[in-house]
């Protein structure tokens, strides 16, 4: 499992998941999943009493979210999408768009090419 890295994407806007799903493919990496999940301020903001400001800055967020994530051996591949995807989202500066981050894959099972 040496140098494999595990790319999350998580966004806000759902009619931008195709477009990330191309910078994905033009980068050469495949196999992505996608999930829908909930931020927790959106969780929170349904269940817990929330003050002024912050209730604001939470009906800014969409209903779901979309957690793109994909597993690569390549870091100039994810280094290369990450920075596709950075540009189309403005570098994710607005609150509540999304965020991207890559963690190190240690240990896993189904990885790897299909026959």
């Amino acid at each position: 499992m040496e140098n494999w890295q595990a790319l999350f994407i998580v966004i806000s806007d759902s009619e931008k998941t195709e477009r990330v799903l191309e910078i994905l493919l033009e980068s050469e990496i495949r196999g992505a999943t996608i999930v829908e999940s909930m931020g927790m301020g959106k969780m929170l903001a349904d269940n817990i009493p929330v003050f002024g400001s912050l209730r604001n800055l939470l009906s800014r967020q969409h209903e779901t979210s979309q957690t793109i994530f994909a597993v690569s051996k390549h870091p100039d591949k994810i280094e290369k999408a990450m920075e596709q995807i950075a540009k189309e989202f403005d570098g994710f500066q607005e609150p509540c768009t999304g965020m991207m981050f890559v963690v190190p894959v240690c240990k896993a099972v189904g990885i790897g090419k299909k026959e």
